[in-house]
């Protein structure tokens, strides 16, 4: 294919070429961008057979012809003006520069050589650049300036650079801190060791986490989750390795023994958005949180976008949509259901009762997290418990011996008992007339009771004249005949018991209203509906039901929903065998049973002896200490707050969906698996090695031969403390984000951190501690002019704070932040009628009236329709999905919220009460509210303006004092009797006016 005579002239008039093009670094990007939406990864988008994203078959196409453009067709088609032939075409509405087309040209004709994409290979540890700087950070950063003008920028004074390391670490101002005597590195230190890194640090991590107090679809109503909250912060500022949190967030729960911290690290999976619309499709929604939650791990831990393969192979990455459906099925395993409204269901087989401690929320699976009143107390509490129990799981050789005792005597009272049905209710028993019955198909006796609807029906017998009397181990039973031309789709046995109905066993679907919707100790799913069209034992543990021994059950009901069922004798089950069996395990008790005298499974053996660890006489004494231990426990708690956690069921099974659509279910089933271009064959589920689960999942994410993890978090990082990732884009380090302006740094710092065995605080004090972090971000004019979005990182990145850090500052330089840290949310002043739109159910919003209005911004509770206007304002997002990064606007509504925000006026009116003290001069206050917020003097001009505008204020409210005792009331923070009113309502249009000053939320 040859080139048109223009391109021809254009190419031959090219320049020499001076240096060799990098594949990632120049040649993908342009591709990425223009062309692999129609020519990448996705075979079903693909246009013309033509797939440019691999080398081997643009080669093979004819695209390129290495060293050769002129005869390469995508050249000619970049530069032909044929619009029949140019690509990209037209209606795509992309444009290639002229810039960017000589980068293509000038890349085939030296060789077209590809590159594996750079986030896809393992990091490897570079070489220190030798620059002459002292610290590795630094050599790296002017390795990467042009020749002649390898040059930092001026070290900041030392007021900015406190003030910079307070806000960066803590989120609070220098004042807040007595560090004005510190060096920089004894600040970074102090900093670093303060209880309020965790808050600040919670801020980003919530981000990524979607973290609310609202469950966000429809209604959204508020939900318990702030335990998990605290673990977060508490992660940070215990300094946990971030593969361990990593690990505890994605499947603490599936750990050998899991705390109470780390089922609280689960609620990562559980704070997605949930819906209890009514009418919405169960299969609809979680088909929405598996997809979700592919999302949001892949962009938390990943920095990919995972989410581009819902519907198809992803377009620009090598994603395909099998791996997207493949990690849905990860946590396929998760007990919840996709409508919270009534009408969803819970996994097949999930059961509350199977997790004790637990309890089932309206969302799903809950754990009451106890809030420690001496933390010390409790760590060593957990410290002494754990060495018992692993005493308890020792096998000493007189364990074995009693053990073996233990089984031969249960076998022997098995085989010599016979069980013995104990009617509650049999043919002679059944009152006539009113009741249906039959007489040619019955299960013993002569007559059966006849039940038959379209919807709800029910029979309750008495027996209240003769109640039965529960013994240990007992089960209770019924004999039931479905007709399978009309089979019911619920069936139920319900049992009265001191006076109360609240114990029952299901067959079926979960459509009987009598307990619907739970599966717990006294509303039990005893499985499908048994086979129709013959008489079926329908069996349950009294246990099961929340009838333990000891208990009288005075009467029982035939309880069925739909169709035609024949229900028969009645009773409980009783023998030696069951008194011995109490307390064994369901699952085991079957077993036992069925094995008689035979043979047991050598695989029974384990859980037996587990079992028998409980009971064992000899391990007694170990069992005291730990319930002992449990009561100290339960003394050094003070209250509970309920979190939502996840827990492992039966999985459900996943299907790839064509074009996410849920209803379609033509698709092949998945299991869970890796993406496979990102693991060595050896990292892949084998058929004889199980099902993978969470926990693979965690800990695949959590390796160092993962490339993508530790890049994700330094690169972050790195934004934090120098207002731009290495690669920009916080989200994406894929096809679609950007080249790093320093790779060698980038892969430097992921290795460091890997090999400082993952430990945060390393990381951050790397960072802070270089040369390039504590420039001044006053540059130049000639270098902000020459590298405007500083790529080269020759200066300091000035910043405007995040929403939460704004408002921290107003309470803390006015003396009114609660510093408390860790609980509930806070709920601070709100403008009346903002959740006017928020319905089913309509609500007011409550504000605290008491210290918790003053608790730092991390803590607002969060409502994701209806997000505080303060946070939306300063750009905090909602949270409905994950989020790396925030905007960062600049308003008119930004400067009236900072003016007339409750909040700010009234730490404004606090901060002038404290500046006026013993009736100080204006100008003497006036400097002490600048050293206060901006750690400076004010400037003569600034002094006069804002004299000016402290004259005119006075001069007003003297005219109208009744417009100075308004003011001094906004807020809970009574006014002192001491001040003159007019006198401090002037100043605090002062430090009003100093709040909202630019230099007053910007970090520079």
């Amino acid at each position: 294919m040859r080139l048109t005579i223009t391109a021809l002239i254009f190419l031959g008039s090219l320049p020499a070429l001076t240096a060799p093009l990098s594949y990632n670094r120049d040649v993908r990007p342009i591709l990425a961008e223009n062309c692999f939406s129609c020519h990448g990864p996705d075979k079903n988008a693909r246009e013309a057979k033509l797939r440019l994203d691999v080398r081997e078959d643009a080669l093979a196409s004819g695209a390129l012809v290495p060293g050769d453009p002129g005869e390469s067709e995508i050249i000619h088609r970049l530069y032909t003006e044929d619009a029949e032939e140019i690509m990209p075409p037209p209606e795509s509405h992309r444009v290639l520069t002229s810039a960017q087309k000589k980068i293509l040209s000038d890349w085939v004709k030296q060789g077209a050589e590809y590159e594996p994409h750079w986030a896809y290979i393992v990091p490897r540890r570079p070489k220190v650049p030798g620059m002459g700087a002292s610290h590795p950070i630094d050599n790296f950063i002017l390795a990467g300036m042009p020749k002649g003008s390898r040059k930092l920028s001026p070290r900041a004074n030392m007021e900015t650079l406190r003030k910079r390391i307070s806000l960066d670490l803590t989120g609070l101002p220098a004042s807040f801190h007595d560090t004005q005597n510190a060096d920089v590195r004894s600040s970074i230190d102090h900093y670093l060791s303060s209880p309020h890194f965790g808050e600040r640090m919670a801020v980003m991590w919530l981000d990524l986490a979607r973290y609310a107090d609202s469950h966000g679809y429809h209604s959204d109503k508020t939900w318990s989750m702030t335990p998990y909250r605290d673990y977060v912060i508490r992660a940070f500022n215990r300094n946990k390795p971030y593969d361990t949190f990593i690990v505890e967030q994605l499947a603490g729960d599936l750990l050998d023994k899991p705390t109470i911290e780390q089922y609280v690290a689960t609620g990562f999976n559980r704070v997605n958005q949930l819906s209890e619309e009514g009418g919405i499709q169960d299969a609809e929604y979680i088909a929405k949180y598996y997809a979700e939650r592919v999302r949001t791990t892949s962009v938390a831990f990943l920095g990919s976008t995972m989410g581009c393969s819902e519907c198809h192979d992803h377009k620009f990455d090598p994603f395909t949509a099998k791996d997207f459906y493949s990690m849905e099925a990860f946590f396929s395993d998760i007990y919840e259901k996709g409508a919270y409204n009534g009408d969803g269901r819970y996994n097949s087989g999930a059961d509350i009762k199977k997790y004790p401690g637990f309890k089932l929320d309206k969302w799903g699976p809950a754990l009451d997290v106890p809030e420690p009143a001496d933390k010390d107390e409790l760590t060593r509490i957990e410290n002494e418990k754990r060495v018992l129990e692993k005493e308890l799981e020792a096998t000493a050789p007189g364990l074995e011996k009693e053990f073996l005792a233990w089984i031969r005597d249960l076998r022997a009272k098995i085989s010599a008992s016979k069980p013995k049905d104990i009617a509650i209710l049999d043919d002679s028993e059944l009152p006539l007339g009113s009741v249906q019955t039959v007489t040619d198909n019955v299960h013993s006796g002569k007559i059966a009771r006849r039940q038959a609807s379209a919807g709800l029906v029910q029979h309750i017998v008495d027996a209240s004249s003769k109640p039965i009397t529960l013994g240990n181990g007992e089960q209770l039973f019924a004999y039931v005949w479905l007709d399978p031309k009309n089979p019911p789709r619920q069936i139920m046995l319900q049992f009265n018991a001191n006076n109360t109905w609240e114990h029952r066993a299901w067959w079926g679907e979960d459509l009987i209203p009598y307990g619907k919707g739970s599966n717990g100790p006294n509303h039990h799913r005893g499985g499908d509906l048994p086979p129709t069209g013959k008489w079926v034992r329908i069996e349950i543990s009294a246990e099961k039901v929340g009838l333990p021994a000891g208990t009288k059950v005075s009467q029982l009901a035939y309880t069925q929903h739909g169709g035609t069922v024949l229900w028969d004798l009645s009773g409980r089950a009783t023998s030696d065998a069951s008194a011995a069996l109490a307390g064994v395990p369901d699952n085991l008790r079957k077993h036992l049973l069925e094995a008689g005298n035979s043979n047991l499974d050598a695989k029974l053996r384990g859980p037996l002896l587990d079992h028998f660890r409980t009971i064992a006489p000899s391990l007694q004494p170990v069992r005291d200490k730990i319930a002992k231990l449990d009561q100290q426990a339960k003394g050094s708690m003070g209250s509970t707050r309920m979190t939502l956690v996840t827990l492992s069921t039966n999985p459900r099974e996943i299907r790839i969906l064509p074009r996410g659509d849920w209803m379609d279910r033509s698709g092949p089933v998945v299991e869970p698996a890796l993406p496979a271009f990102l693991t060595s064959e050896n990292q892949q589920s084998k058929p004889d090695q199980g099902r993978l689960t969470r926990l693979d999942l965690a800990q695949w994410i959590s390796s160092k031969d993962n490339p993508l993890t530790a890049r994700a978090f330094v690169n972050r990082v790195w934004a934090l403390f120098l207002g731009t990732g290495l690669s920009r884009d916080l989200q994406d380090l894929g096809n679609q984000g950007q080249w790093p302006t320093h790779p060698e740094l980038l892969d430097w710092l992921a290795v460091e951190f890997m090999e400082s065995d993952w430990d945060i605080k390393h990381l951050v004090k790397l960072i802070l501690t270089s040369e390039t972090y504590q420039q001044s971000s006053n540059a130049p004019r000639d270098l902000t002019g020459s590298d405007p979005y500083n790529s080269l990182y020759a200066r300091q990145n000035a910043r405007r704070l995040p929403a939460e850090f704004i408002r921290d500052n107003a309470l803390a330089v006015s003396g009114l932040l609660n510093p408390t840290i860790g609980g509930a949310s806070a709920r601070p002043y709100q403008p009346a009628g903002y959740y006017r739109e928020l319905n089913f159910p309509k609500r007011t919003y409550k504000q605290h009236n008491d210290q918790n209005q003053y608790r730092r911004g991390v803590y607002m509770h969060w409502q994701r329709s209806f997000l505080h206007p303060m946070l939306v304002a300063f750009d905090a997002p909602p949270r409905e999905e994950c989020t790396a990064s925030r905007e960062s606007s600049n308003t008119p509504q930004q400067a009236l919220n900072l003016l007339n925000d409750p909040t700010f006026v009234e730490a404004a009116r606090v901060l002038a009460e404290n500046l006026t003290g013993d009736s100080r001069p204006f100008e003497e206050r006036l400097a002490l509210g600048f050293q206060k917020l901006l750690q400076r003097k004010p400037h003569p001009e600034e002094s006069k303006i804002l004299k000016a505008l402290y004259d005119r204020q006075l001069k007003r409210y003297i005219q109208s004092p009744q417009e100075a005792n308004e003011l001094l009331k906004v807020g809970l923070h009574p006014a002192g009797k001491e001040a003159n009113p007019m006198d401090l309502a002037a100043f605090t249009s002062v430090t009003r006016a100093l709040l909202n000053l630019h230099e007053t939320i910007t970090r520079y």
